[in-house]
């Protein structure tokens, strides 16, 4: 009777264990693709991209309009290294140091053939703490590839004094993205892994976006990284063009923990 016994349970024992088995290889995969997800993006710069036009640093030396932070209006992109996109309609993205709301202007140039700004875009904005964004109206003409531009922001802190005004500015290169990036941001939609894929061709404006206009809510650590990453980048090359960008930004990743 103990061995018919024995011989009806044993099959059951070994469900038990195959699906035990189961889970435990689902929840190692899941560990294991988590870990993958959280992994710190990497931006690498194209290293083939021509030096900056025109000197790329902000101007006014206190921090803010009201003077009383160690923060300063500051482009949230490369100033040692000209920033490249693939989008005609990037986001662009800067810090505001300032609690109290200033008008601000978003300025947009392009080149002509002997090197000389235009201004081809102006938009009135109001200023809001910590990082803001805009991004090119997709039912307008965007940017066009192959060009070089230079976007500012300034901030009025006295309409009536212009010389008051902070401005923080830097150009960006618009390029045609290759065919291999284009098949591997079709396979996914996860915010994390096409940050992950831009950041790794060198489009920084594109892996800044698409974190910052994510709702996914792991998408901050990668702004965080991303921007720690243009930390090194803008330090090593510091003592070449006297940049502090590095510094501005490392400032700003303190504020922003």
């Amino acid at each position: 009777m103990m061995q018919i016994l024995w011989r009806l349970t044993k099959p059951l024992k070994s469900k038990w264990l195959t699906r035990a088995m189961l889970i435990l290889s689902l929840a190692m995969i899941s560990l294991s693709w988590a870990t993958m997800t959280v992994a710190q993006p990497q931006y690498t710069p194209d290293p083939n991209s021509p030096p900056p036009k025109e000197p790329t640093d902000s101007t006014g030396s206190r921090g803010g309009c009201a003077g009383d932070t160690e923060t300063k209006l500051t482009v949230l992109a490369p100033q040692s290294h000209v920033g490249q996109t693939a989008s005609t309609h990037p986001t662009f993205a800067w810090f505001v140091p300032d609690s109290q709301p200033y008008p601000i202007l978003f300025q947009l140039y392009e080149y002509d053939a002997n090197g000389n700004r235009q201004l081809i875009k102006t938009i009135n904005l109001q200023s809001s703490p910590g990082i803001m964004t805009l991004s090119l109206p997709e039912e307008e003409s965007g940017l066009s590839v192959g060009e070089r531009y230079r976007w500012q922001v300034v901030m009025l802190c006295n309409p009536n004094s212009p010389s008051s005004a902070l401005v923080a500015e830097v150009e960006i290169d618009v390029v045609e993205m290759s065919p291999a990036l284009k098949m591997a941001l079709a396979a996914t939609t996860n915010p994390i892994e096409r940050t992950e894929l831009y950041a790794s061709a060198g489009l920084w404006y594109n892996a800044l976006g698409e974190v910052l206009n994510s709702e996914d809510g792991r998408t901050r650590e990668f702004t965080l990284s991303l921007l720690e990453n243009l930390v090194e980048l803008e330090n090593s090359e510091a003592v070449q063009n006297g940049s502090e960008q590095g510094k501005r930004l490392n400032q700003i990743i303190e504020v922003l923990r």
